[in-house]
């Protein structure tokens, strides 16, 4: 960094201090606008140089780690989409649309922004204390944080905006969408904070209704084909997001949404928009989706949607945001509710990967919110009253994967989130440390444990699961924690699964290939270009397990290429003869294979994948191998 622009950091970070200082006495005293404005005046000295992005970027990581503090000892939040959608539930006009993501049903349906508004307006009816209701199910459920749409993808501002176009225009009458006298944005974030809850606001960058924003792909209906002022959207959008920060009291995020290849950074004036929050809000954090990919590094946290990483996202935060049943806005139809146990089990895979979850609710157009989400997310409360200490203040699991659950930990404390619960009761530990003491969370019951030699850990002998769906294993330890080597170890029913992240890739050209972008995200080895080429996997085998085991890959591949003769093996055991890959149609449509039988004795053992020939462009996609031991 020049000496010249760690200077302009230096002015800028006082001038922050000094109006987050004067802004204390300043609003106490003058309307929120007005000392806003005040706030903004002395942060930015007249004539001064443009942020640039690279320098936002770099004054936001300087202080992350005392900003997200907070936010990486909460873990779990509540995300909420609510606004003129939630009304129409999934249907328009008495037609039901199937496709998920019911708060996209302007453009499902091809609705223009005028009857939109007309039907809609009259119909976001929102109860007295609804917000009082989701603070007390958020607390309920164990959550610390909440997220609440401010401004969706059609427009439409849930926050009484002062702009004069969500004051009054002539497409939709105007976007405040809030009930005469009333403020739905302010009661959402007076009501989580009364509970202890910290609230921020999602903020949509696309606007499908102003005519000045960008147009994108999106909507459906047809296109006026005017000129249009992309800075006066700029301008408008800046508008409304001084206006979140100075008129709701302390936020704890603002969650932008989105971004793609064309339309990121810049285009949105991200640059001003940072130093703007950082400004009004020094303490505020920021997703990463003012730029483009869901898990670039631009800003606090990265935001994987509807997936988890399969082994995070090392060297950055990040927070999954997931649904509870397919829709974010409110659907009458979607009834696929995930159940407690499927929750929470998500959760436990989240933040043992180092993530949070921020879990979506849908309420209808009064603010009520289903029955079924309702039920599940008290079901994770309870769980969470006996188990909270295994999510709250925890990091990442040491191991790179367990074959029974997962893990987290704290300095001298492990977790093990058992999802599949032994049924000998013995459950084995890969550390080297000296255990001090096991329990397990909900009980009083008493376990023993014992240490085995250096190349199997601790055997822990436990009683019977409290939870089916997920029993927690409080183990403390004496000094740092010194995991074994990974390896693979059989499942409790007695099979082993090969992922592409477990494997060890050799060669030019293979690697883990990422498939889909949101929710339906897959991964295989790819790229197998090279017959030469391996890629190997550490297994395990205890006593009771050692045997012959049938070998089934999940391959794919394409026509043409069709017939490259591969084979697994494990030193000197290996299947035979060389099995050829099948045309599957396509290099992501998948079939099982049956590789033939592979005998693997007690002990240690390095499984490889290769190849003797190879027929075409590539040898095969592999998305898994499992090895199923033979009666």
């Amino acid at each position: 960094m020049r000496p010249i622009h760690a200077s302009r950091y230096r002015v800028r970070m006082i001038a922050t201090s000094l109006a987050s200082t004067l802004a204390i006495s300043v609003v106490g005293v003058l309307a929120p606008p007005v000392a806003a404005s005040i706030v903004l005046a002395l942060a930015a000295p007249a004539h001064a140089a443009p942020p640039t992005e690279a320098e936002q970027v770099a004054l936001w990581a300087s202080d992350r780690d005392a900003r997200m503090a907070w936010w990486r000892d909460a873990r779990f939040g509540m995300f909420i989409h609510w606004g003129l959608y939630s009304p129409a539930g999934g249907f328009w006009d008495g037609k039901r649309y199937e496709q998920h993501y019911a708060e996209w049903i302007q453009h499902w349906a091809a609705v223009p922004c005028a009857e939109y508004a007309r039907q809609m307006k009259p119909r976001f009816v929102p109860d007295a204390g609804f917000a009082d209701r989701w603070a007390e199910l958020a607390q309920e459920a164990g959550m610390s944080y909440a997220v609440m749409t401010s401004k969706h993808h059609d427009g439409f501002t849930l926050f009484n905006s002062k702009q004069p176009y969500s004051l009054a225009n002539p497409v939709a009458g105007g976007t405040n969408i809030s009930p005469q006298g009333r403020d739905v944005a302010r009661e959402f974030a007076d009501a989580m904070r009364a509970r202890g809850l910290r609230a921020g606001f999602y903020y949509s960058l696309l606007d499908w209704q102003h005519p000045d924003a960008y147009e994108m792909a999106l909507p459906a209906y047809p296109k006026d084909g005017h000129a249009r002022d992309h800075e006066r959207y700029k301008a408008y959008m800046r508008g409304h997001v001084e206006e979140l920060l100075s008129n709701y009291g302390p936020l704890s995020t603002i969650w932008f949404d989105y971004s793609d290849q064309v339309h990121q950074g810049a285009a949105w004036g991200a640059a001003q928009l940072m130093a703007d929050m950082r400004a009004k809000q020094p303490s505020i954090l920021v997703n990463n989706r003012l730029f483009f990919g869901l898990e670039n590094k631009n800003g606090d946290y990265g935001t994987p949607e509807k997936y988890v990483p399969p082994t995070g996202l090392p060297g950055m935060d990040w927070e999954v945001n997931h649904t509870l049943n397919e829709s974010y806005g409110f659907s009458a139809h979607d009834m696929n509710w995930k159940d407690t146990g499927t929750v929470v089990r998500l959760l436990c895979d989240i933040v043992s990967k180092g993530g949070n979850l921020l879990l979506n609710i849908g309420p209808d157009a009064q603010g009520r919110v289903p029955e079924a989400a309702q039920k599940t997310l008290r079901g994770v409360g309870a769980w969470m009253k006996v188990n909270g200490e295994a999510i709250r203040g925890t990091t990442a699991s040491p191991f790179q994967r367990l074959p029974w659950g997962r893990a987290t930990q704290k300095p001298g404390t492990l977790y093990l989130m058992v999802f599949d619960w032994p049924s000998t009761g013995v459950l084995r530990l890969p550390i080297r440390n000296c255990v001090q003491g096991v329990d397990v969370l909900g009980t009083s019951a008493t376990c023993s444990f014992a240490a085995k030699d250096a190349d199997e850990g601790t055997m822990l002998m436990l009683p019977l699961a409290v939870d089916p769906q997920c029993t927690v294993v409080r183990v403390r330890y004496e000094g740092t924690i010194d995991p074994l080597p990974f390896a693979i170890f059989p499942s409790a029913d007695g099979s082993i699964t090969l992922t592409p992240h477990d494997a060890t890739l050799e060669g030019p050209s293979i690697r883990v290939e990422r498939v889909g972008v949101i929710g339906d995200v897959t991964h295989n080895i790819g790229y197998w270009l090279d017959p030469a080429a391996t890629a190997t996997w550490p297994v395990a085998i205890g006593a009771a397990e050692a045997g012959t085991y049938r070998v089934q890959a999940e391959l794919a591949c394409a026509d043409p290429a069709a017939g490259s003769m591969i084979r697994l093996q494990a030193g000197s055991s290996t299947t035979s003869p060389d099995v050829a890959v099948p045309p599957t149609g396509g290099w992501q449509s998948y079939r099982s294979v049956d590789l033939g039988s592979l005998a693997l004795s007690s002990g240690s053992h390095a499984l490889v994948l290769r190849a003797s020939t190879k027929a075409g462009e590539a040898v095969a996609n592999v998305r898994s191998i499992r090895l199923v031991r033979s009666p």
